[in-house]
């Protein structure tokens, strides 16, 4: 995702849907959303993103990445 295209939120719904019960981290929906590995850049932005749309698309924050700012969503 570009840094001036607004994200298809039906496409973020789907990723984080395929993970079910279980947890994920940001880096994991960048790289789906862009499948390709997700760079430092990619995975902020995504973290804003599920941050500022978490109610929306049925996720909440469970905690950060020991040793990293990579958060930990999971359904809510």
């Amino acid at each position: 995702m570009t840094p001036t295209s607004s994200p298809n939120l039906d496409k973020l719904r789907n990723i984080v849907q395929k993970f079910g019960a279980h947890s994920f981290t940001t880096g994991q929906v960048a790289s789906e959303y862009d499948d390709e590995p997700a760079n430092a850049e990619a995975a902020a932005q995504f973290d804003a993103l599920l941050q500022r749309h978490a109610a929306v698309l049925g996720i909440q924050a469970v905690s950060a990445a020991q040793g990293s700012s990579a958060t930990v969503w999971q359904l809510a």
